[in-house]
């Protein structure tokens, strides 16, 4: 009787994890649609989604008041990023979807910014540096948000506890 219960039991718990693994997969790809649809639009719930650097900064700068603009070229290019991140940067990653995709996302993913947090700083940089007359450096400044990405997980993966680390302890 016992042993019935237990290949029951291991009956049910196995199909709820197949149940649980459909629906993640469901889920999982309704997300890979939506962003598939989002990169090809040039608008999100009525906002323009610029489709490079250069869009993005026609934008900014028609959608800013010339004194900010002004404030923001200024101002040490650092320092204008960290001012910038939770107005301006906050309100990029919202209307320009960059938890969701948008085209623009898409193209920051392209050359290797992939964090939206990344993507907001390495807009608000590159807007400065535009307003400035400054070299963009866009390859050598994305390759390193990639990289910088990239040893942050080897670093995790490093450290993790492992079943292989636990028995050497």
């Amino acid at each position: 009787m016992i042993i019935k219960l237990i290949k029951v039991s291991l009956i049910i718990c196995f199909a709820h994890s197949l149940i649980g693994q459909s629906k993640q997969a469901k889920l999982q790809a309704k997300q890979d649609s939506i962003y598939d649809s989002n990169i090809k639009k040039a608008y999100l719930n009525g906002v323009y989604i610029p489709s490079d650097l250069a869009d993005s900064f026609k934008e900014l700068i028609r959608l800013s008041p010339a004194s900010s603009l002004e404030r923001m070229a200024a101002a040490p290019e650092r320092l204008a990023a960290k001012k910038l991140h939770l107005g301006l940067g906050k309100w990029m990653a919202h209307n320009w979807s960059f938890y969701e995709g948008s085209r623009f996302s898409a193209y920051l993913k392209s050359l290797g910014v992939s964090y939206p947090d990344d993507m907001i700083e390495y807009t608000i940089i590159s807007l400065h540096r535009h307003l400035n007359q400054v070299d963009l450096e866009i390859e050598k400044r994305a390759k390193s948000y990639a990289d910088k990405r990239k040893k942050e997980l080897n670093e995790r993966l490093n450290s993790a506890e492992t079943i292989s680390r636990r028995k050497r302890n």
